[in-house]
């Protein structure tokens, strides 16, 4: 099998007890709240993502920065001197330009560490897609995939990963220039949820909008009944901080669905940032 380790960024919102049962790793990202700068390393702590969440609410600016090259060999060179190879996926290289940075660290390290194994995976995905990728590469070393097995598998799977969501206010989409001003004016004066995923581009794209939660919640449970094919029982759903609803699109599931693997989670401040309080998104592989 081979001696090699699973990371992810810290955007995959995983479980904190899969984390650890699992040995997954995370790359550091950093985020700030009114230019003071946080670095995260791990799972947030339910004080931490109330506190980022109520900040948010609060009017105050969040923005992220993202990983250099340099920090990535930096981070990474301990793991190379010791012999234990990396299995990493990435932010979609459509929301970020992590992969394009890790893969440049990838060659860099080469050089210096010729027998280190450094597997980047664009994941195309974002929160619980990457979480969906991480249980499923978690389940194939078990099962005694090498890393390179592991890695062919999982770029099958980045081609069938669904992404359903909904924001609660676009104006967080529009400080990152992904939606126009214009256009979160009237969808705040409307109460309308757009509704949202991610394309085979690993980019944002608008599919639907819905006025008010309950339609929103519903739209997401039936995006996932028309794509959802059998290959994967795992699925992710993610909140940003507001658990009630993820709970409510789990039980909208389970009515038809009661032998699936879902994970509920809350969206991390790195992702958070940009989506926003009340976001929910649904993610799964599918058709």
């Amino acid at each position: 099998m081979g001696n090699y380790k699973i990371f992810v960024d810290l955007s995959a919102d995983l479980e904190e007890n899969f984390v650890l049962e699992e040995n997954i790793g995370f790359i550091p990202m950093n985020y700030e709240i009114d230019e003071v700068e946080f670095i995260s390393d791990k799972i947030c702590s339910k004080d931490e993502i109330k506190h980022f969440y109520d900040e948010m609410r609060n009017n105050k600016i969040t923005k992220t920065s993202q990983i250099n090259p340099y920090q990535y060999e930096e981070f990474l060179k301990d793991y190379a001197e010791k012999g234990i190879n990396i299995l990493y996926f990435t932010l979609s290289s459509g929301l970020s330009n992590t992969y394009n940075s890790a893969l440049v660290a990838k060659r860099n390290l080469a050089e210096v560490y010729p027998d280190f194994k450094f597997e980047v995976i664009d994941s195309l995905a974002a929160t619980g897609g990457i979480g969906v990728l991480a249980t499923i590469a978690a389940k194939n070393k078990k099962d005694g995939m090498s890393i390179e097995e592991n890695a062919n598998a999982m770029k099958e799977y980045v081609k069938k990963i669904k992404h359903w969501f909904y924001v609660d206010d676009l104006k967080y989409l529009k400080r990152g220039g992904r939606v126009s001003a214009s256009k979160a004016f009237i969808a705040g004066a409307l109460n309308i949820k757009p509704i949202m995923h991610v394309d085979e581009a690993g980019k944002l794209e608008a599919i639907g909008k819905k006025i008010g939660l309950k339609r929103s919640q519903e739209a997401l449970v039936n995006k996932f009944f028309e794509s959802y094919d059998g290959s994967s029982k795992i699925v992710y759903i993610c909140h940003g901080d507001d658990e009630k609803a993820a709970l409510n699109v789990k039980k909208l599931i389970e009515e038809k669905y009661n032998d699936l693997e879902i994970h509920v989670t809350t969206i991390c401040p790195v992702i958070g940032c940009h989506s926003g309080p009340g976001t929910i998104a649904l993610c799964h592989i599918g058709k």
